[in-house]
């Protein structure tokens, strides 16, 4: 897939392993959600449903084109750049400013998903946002980081204001 570009970019990188790490969690099941640490030592990832796995791969997935994007648009305004690549700054912006909002919208149905399982008594998708936010905490990495205030504190201000 993206594992030449992943290789040297770490946030692609953790993305990845926690992409792979949701998807062994379908094949797991003997594995109980409560289990505090892996061998890394860092705490294993919640269980989540199926329908919120996917929606977290979809905003991974997101989350990857918002840093391509941003990626592309600090080489448009770095001093270097080619005289072609400051002419599609504007561009760049707007793709920038797009994926942002997509990563958003993402997010939002993640938010919606952990409103609904909340409802329905369950806490997956709430445990696993904060094991997210925690992850952040404890990688110090930037784009996780990003993450939260890009797609899910926007997110989360979205819903608040459709519900009130």
């Amino acid at each position: 897939m993206m594992t030449k570009i992943n290789h040297n970019r770490p946030t692609f990188r953790l993305l990845d392993n926690y992409r792979r790490e949701l998807k062994s969690q379908q094949r797991e099941y003997s594995i109980p959600d409560d289990t505090p640490r892996n061998s890394v030592g860092h705490a294993r990832m919640p269980s989540v449903s199926q329908t919120a796995q996917a929606k977290i791969i979809g905003m991974f997935d997101q989350a990857g084109a918002y840093f391509r994007a941003f990626s592309n648009y600090l080489e448009s305004i770095s001093p270097q750049a080619s005289k072609s690549l400051t002419k599609k700054r504007a561009s760049l912006k707007e793709k920038l400013e797009e994926s942002k909002l997509v990563l958003t919208d993402s997010c939002v149905q993640i938010v919606l998903e952990a409103m609904r399982e909340k409802m329905d008594g369950k806490a997956g998708l709430i445990n696993w946002l904060e094991w997210l936010q925690n992850e952040a905490q404890r990688t110090n990495d930037y784009g996780l980081y990003d993450i939260f205030e890009i797609g899910v504190k926007p997110a989360f201000e979205k819903v608040d204001a459709l519900i009130t």
